[in-house]
């Protein structure tokens, strides 16, 4: 499904959108990383089933703990392979018994009395599949016979390749992935649908200069101080410092520095499909005593997350009756940003061409 500016309903007002009319945007982005699940979620000798993109896959672990990554339908007559059973080797179809090896290869077919029939041509599609710092990613091609380079796009999640991530939360988004996106990386809603005595208030606004950089598949928001409006931060001494980057397809990574300390903080968006988009939450921090109050905090963290569906349950309600939308000002202009970037990484995948970053270094004002 194609979606351009005009058939997501945007208006863009006060500045000049960039126009491209040899392509309109996709509303999935392929040839990228998506992040799965927490490794948590992923046990050995179990299979879990997702949908990603509008792909039915099956996830499981192999002999040696490694995550993969299969088309969820048997070859035979479609059954989703999630629905049957694994050994911790093998995966056999609920249906007629089939069996597949973890690279997809047919290894058994029972009811086939001739014996030289090569099973091994039956293949079910193996999606490249990692795990990072705890953390299950999938790469979801254009083209599922040209997976080569695919490694050269692997997240870099910020922490040492031994460290792990907390899980925080996961939660459902009632909207596609650029609803869910600019809901991520829209500075001006904190104030309203995030107000806490532990954060900030709609009493103490102030207006914000923030310094903007391109970066890899996205932007950054420059390291700086953070705002003097919001509490969460006070409670972190020894010269503390944020910067904040975001990057295709879905991903904002927060990178707190506190002293010789840090918190890394990163939302990832997975679409699930059309209509709904998975958003998960991970955390990792080099603060000795973060795990002595590890679930208060998360908890603080889920009520966040909860926040922000709570909100977006009301859009969901809002977009039924289809109305104009706007991107107004600096406020809204991450938003076109995401747009452009999604626009050129389709037009670089299209022609087979270097990814272009369209965005330029510069300075953003709004209050919150």
């Amino acid at each position: 499904m194609l979606f351009s500016h005009l058939e997501t309903g945007y208006v863009n007002a006060y500045f000049n959108v960039p126009k491209n009319n040899h392509l309109m945007e996709s509303l999935f982005l392929k040839n990228l990383w998506y992040f799965a699940m927490h490794g948590s979620f992923l046990k050995r000798g179990k299979l879990v089933g997702k949908e990603i993109l509008g792909e039915k896959i099956v996830f499981g672990r192999d002999e040696n703990d490694q995550p993969f990554a299969l088309k969820d339908n048997c070859p035979h007559r479609g059954v989703p392979l999630s629905k049957g059973w694994y050994d911790g080797k093998e995966l056999q179809c609920a249906y007629h018994g089939w069996k597949f090896n973890h690279s997809g290869t047919c290894t058994a077919i029972p009811a086939l009395a001739d014996d030289k029939f090569d099973r091994s041509k039956i293949k079910v599609f193996k999606y490249p599949c990692k795990e990072i710092n705890g953390t299950i990613w999938i790469y979801i091609p254009q083209n599922k016979t040209q997976l080569q380079g695919a490694e050269d796009r692997l997240p870099n999640l910020l922490i040492p390749a031994d460290k792990k991530f907390l899980f925080v939360e996961k939660v459902t988004m009632p909207s596609n992935i650029d609803h869910s996106v600019i809901g991520l990386i829209d500075p001006a809603h904190v104030t309203f649908v995030h107000q806490s005595w532990y954060w900030r208030s709609a009493k103490k606004l102030k207006i914000k200069e923030k310094q903007f950089e391109p970066v890899d598949l996205g932007f950054k928001m420059v390291r700086h101080a953070p705002s003097s409006n919001s509490k969460g931060y006070s409670i972190l001494k020894g010269g503390t410092s944020t910067e904040i980057n975001f990057q295709l397809p879905g991903n904002r990574f927060e990178h707190i520095q506190v002293g010789n300390n840090e918190i890394v903080s990163i939302t990832c968006l997975t679409p699930i499909n059309e209509n709904e988009t998975e958003l998960n939450h991970i955390f990792f921090t080099t603060l000795g005593f973060v795990k002595f109050i590890w679930w208060p905090l998360r908890h603080l963290g889920k009520q966040f997350i909860h926040q922000d569906l709570g909100i977006f349950r009301k859009l969901e309600e809002g977009l039924k009756s289809k109305p104009t939308l706007m991107l107004l000002g600096e406020p809204d202009l991450q938003a076109r940003w995401y747009h452009e970037l999604k626009r050129q990484w389709d037009l670089s995948q299209q022609n087979k061409t270097p990814f272009e970053n369209p965005v330029k270094a510069q300075t953003l004002h709004w209050i919150t």
